[in-house]
């Protein structure tokens, strides 16, 4: 088994700019998908305010832990696997409930299962003759906030306290899942800061200060708003480019997903199937083929030319492990995606093994940057081609 490199990090963060990065994710289809982001707002800073999306059985449940506000984009258990250990293992740690964010069609029987769980993880022997028991338990740990989220009504992730004005908002979006409920998330911040009006913009500066002396309100609450990150969750080509909406809260769902596709600046899209001959099997089953992509990048002007496009960073997660091998995946998205598209994209690739590029490095999120690949896959041939003339 041949482990990547790793890498300590490649983020570089601006403390006037503060914005959302991946701490860490762990994907694979049909056995575990979770990945954590971090809102950071200093380097320094032990307390930046987290979230998780999906929480299946995965390798980087510890991370998972302290994490307040865990979002969920459906209900398959390699997506749900791990809350109920989640909640135990919170409550033991925090004295904080914390909250699941589900589709609302799911909540009743999530609750069920919650109820199941803390019945089993509560039972005690009513007498023992093998041990003496000094102090039953009788209640169970799991404390859950199972918050029922519908597409295209927005809803607040609270915080106990609202540090420098930002607050946090979940944007759902209908997506297509082979008929499963299921939802994809935009996610934003609101900032509130204290500006002066308008009026008194020109004004001198004395002049304000004495209208302020004499108790005129000379500041006025601003609200800006800006896209933070997109998660489609599972979902095949018409969950992302569909333009038809029978609700009226439909119309808000797609407005919340194109905000998400256009202008967030750190994407994460699910790319289940990497062979184009399974492009059909990847519509029955609700997920995207990669065939898929460009249609994407035409619908949401992924490469046009601009500043915005040069900062947006695209990860691909819940490859199918089919694919097997990283250079397996790898290759597949090299000859496949559109050129275009390499420096801006990374692949969630630590579900998987197997690479003949000693020098290629996994960055500490769990993610490897295509460019590096291509670039390292160039330079390997280069030298085997070197090699075979001088032979």
């Amino acid at each position: 088994m041949f482990v990547l490199n790793v890498m300590t990090s490649t983020y570089t963060h601006n403390e006037k700019n503060p914005s959302f990065k991946l701490k860490s994710i762990w994907s694979k289809a049909g056995i575990g998908t979770c990945s954590i982001f971090e809102y950071v707002t200093s380097l320094q800073s032990t307390k930046n305010f987290t979230v998780v999306f999906d929480l299946g059985s995965t390798p980087i449940f510890d991370e998972t832990i302290p994490v307040n506000h865990v979002i969920l984009s459906h209900g398959h258990l390699d997506h749900i696997g791990g809350i109920f250990s989640h909640a135990r293992a919170h409550s033991l740690c925090s004295d904080s409930v914390p909250s699941y964010y589900v589709p609302e069609h799911l909540v009743e029987k999530i609750e069920k299962a919650r109820q199941v769980f803390s019945d089993i993880d509560s039972t005690c022997y009513e007498s023992n003759e093998i041990c003496t028991v000094v102090q039953k338990r009788d209640s169970s740990c799991l404390e859950m906030n199972i918050v029922p989220v519908r597409a295209g009504e927005e809803i607040e992730l609270t915080q106990r306290k609202v540090k420098n004005g930002v607050q946090f908002y979940l944007r759902p979006f209908q997506v297509s899942h082979g008929g499963h409920p299921a939802l994809g998330y935009t996610l934003i911040t609101k900032t509130s800061k204290q500006v002066l009006k308008s009026e008194y913009m020109e004004m001198d500066k004395n002049a304000i200060g004495e209208l302020a002396k004499h108790g005129v309100q000379i500041k006025e609450t601003k609200v800006v708003e800006r896209i933070e990150l997109c998660y489609s969750g599972d979902t095949n080509i018409h969950g992302l480019i569909s333009t038809t909406y029978k609700k009226k809260t439909d119309s808000n769902s797609i407005l919340y997903r194109n905000q998400g596709l256009q202008q967030a600046p750190l994407l994460l899209v699910e790319l289940t199937y990497l062979d184009v001959k399974d492009s059909q099997l990847a519509q029955v089953r609700g997920h995207l083929n990669i065939v898929d992509v460009a249609k994407l990048c035409d619908c949401h002007g992924w490469f046009i030319n601009s500043a915005r496009d040069t900062k947006r960073t695209i990860i691909f997660y819940h490859i199918s492990g089919k694919h097997k091998s990283v250079d397996t995946i790898l290759d597949m998205m090299k000859n496949n995606l559109p050129r275009q598209m390499y420096p801006f994209t990374k692949v969630a690739i630590s579900a998987f093994y197997g690479t003949k590029l000693a020098d290629l490095t996994v960055d500490a999120d769990g993610c490897v940057s295509l460019m590096d690949y291509v670039n390292l896959m160039t330079n390997h041939e280069q030298k085997q081609a070197c090699t075979s003339t001088i032979k």
